[in-house]
């Protein structure tokens, strides 16, 4: 499996490891664990520098709905995806801005990790909704 997932309950925060070739059943998968490990309102580090993510837009557009289904249901909190690449910094960028509205979802290069944990630790959580 690409998605390694820890959820820390105590600090509300989690952060997932991405490798190999990340497709749109992966990134399901990885959505319906941290659903499933009520993860989904924490901040969240996600390090893809060692994935290639492997969606088309049609996908991108897929992973925008299921994010906002999961929206409706309670709150998203911000998250920062490190990639590797030009191609997965485009696609998360403009999955980012699809979900503006929903979520926080930023992406940095590899060479932004710092910038990245910057912006994680300030962004602001939504709260928990009833």
């Amino acid at each position: 499996m690409p998605f390694i997932l820890q959820v820390d309950h105590e600090s509300g925060k989690a952060r997932a490891t991405a490798t190999g070739v990340v497709t749109l059943e992966e990134i399901r998968s990885h959505l319906d664990e941290e659903f499933r490990r009520s993860g989904l309102a924490y901040r969240e580090l996600i390090d893809a520098t060692g994935a290639t993510l492997a969606i088309s837009a049609q996908e991108a557009w897929n992973v925008v709905e299921l994010l906002r289904s999961y929206g409706r249901t309670g709150a998203l909190g911000p998250t920062a995806v490190i990639v590797a690449d030009e191609l997965s910094y485009g696609m998360c960028r403009m999955i980012g801005i699809l979900l503006d509205d929903v979520c926080e979802l930023r992406p940095f290069r590899a060479s932004d990790r710092a910038a990245a944990e910057q912006w994680l630790a300030a962004a602001p959580v939504a709260p928990a909704q009833a």
